[in-house]
């Protein structure tokens, strides 16, 4: 089972890779791969959530 920092991680991941070609530091071939690379997170992400428990917990 996932955890939170494993969601965390692919996450921070995605970040970075908007920042990086929001900043067009990239040309057109390291773009595409960052933006396949962030595409796979993202499944990655979903597909944990959806395995969770349903279960909601309130953060203070």
């Amino acid at each position: 089972m996932a955890n939170d920092s494993e969601i965390h991680d692919r996450l921070s991941r995605v970040e970075e890779i908007i920042e990086q070609l929001d900043a067009d530091e990239c040309d057109l071939d390291e773009g595409t791969a960052l933006h396949e690379e962030g595409e796979e997170l993202l499944t990655e992400v979903r597909e944990i959530l959806d395995e969770g428990s349903g279960e909601v917990v309130e953060l203070e």
